[in-house]
């Protein structure tokens, strides 16, 4: 029978999702910063449609041993970095500048990210304090 491992796959999930909610944080803040400048087009991560990539994929990067006296090599890990999409511009743009940039719908995007990230890292510590509970014999 084949060990689970102590931290299964969540741990690596939830910090897919930090890792996605930073980079997704970041592009927002970009895009905001960038409002009043023409010709700017708003950027933008599907961190749903990331995950579920990242779901399917074993992040294994296989390596092969051409020569038999060559240690083996262990799997390494990797990381690809998440897809960026260009935003289309909003149905009803009023501005006449180029810009694609919809204040409202970035700043409440900014605010869901945030609290979506904050679930996250909450959910991440729970997890480790059960593990320092278990370590430690006690019970709360």
């Amino acid at each position: 029978m084949e060990s689970m491992g102590l931290f299964n796959k969540t741990f690596s999930v939830l910090e897919k999702s930090l890792d996605l909610r930073s980079e997704k944080h970041n592009l927002l803040v970009s895009n905001i910063s960038n409002m009043d400048t023409p010709n700017f087009k708003a950027f933008d991560i599907m961190v749903k449609k990331e995950m579920q990539k990242a779901d399917q994929k074993d992040g294994k990067l296989n390596l092969l041993q051409t020569q038999p006296m060559h240690f083996p090599l262990p799997e390494l890990s990797y990381e690809k970095l998440p897809e960026v999409i260009q935003v289309e511009a909003p149905e009803h743009n009023f501005r006449e500048d180029g810009n694609t940039v919809d204040i409202d719908k970035t700043m409440t995007e900014l605010s869901e990210n945030g609290l979506l990230y904050n679930a996250s890292a909450e959910m991440i510590s729970k997890k480790f304090q059960s593990l320092l509970s278990v370590i430690s014999g006690t019970v709360r």
